[in-house]
């Protein structure tokens, strides 16, 4: 789980997605005609709050992969950030109704190991027995 919070993959990814909230949250906010509600908006806000911790410990605790564990696993609750910030990131990535980033085979960045086969590739529905 350490390979996977290492501030080498983690911390600019986070700081680029840091770096833009404060302008998204700007232009969303639900008064301005953004379109957010209040609820989202104040997710959004706190979702940022995350993000922001997220990235000061990687600034000033890389190693603290308990605490940044534990970061990880709060802003879960807070669900995916905004797809408009994600887009400006990696244009290439497509993204279903719900936010989620649609993951397919045989592109870039494929979601499954090397050599695996792609559940329901033929067809079938994926089971294990």
């Amino acid at each position: 789980m350490k390979q996977l919070l290492d501030k080498e993959l983690m911390y600019t990814p986070m700081k680029d997605v840091c770096s833009r909230f404060p302008q998204w949250l700007e232009r969303n906010k639900p008064n301005n005609g953004g379109g957010l509600s209040q609820a989202d908006y104040e997710r959004y806000g706190k979702q940022y709050t995350y993000f922001q911790k997220i990235v000061a410990v990687y600034e000033t605790e890389p190693n603290n992969f308990e605490r940044l564990m534990e970061l990880m696993q709060d802003i879960q609750e807070y669900g995916q950030p905004p797809v408009e910030i994600i887009k400006e990131l990696a244009p290439e990535l497509e993204f279903d109704q719900e936010g989620m980033p649609v993951m397919s085979p045989g592109g870039d960045f494929p979601p499954f190991m090397p050599g695996m086969p792609f559940p329901g590739a033929d067809g079938g529905q994926c089971c294990i027995s």
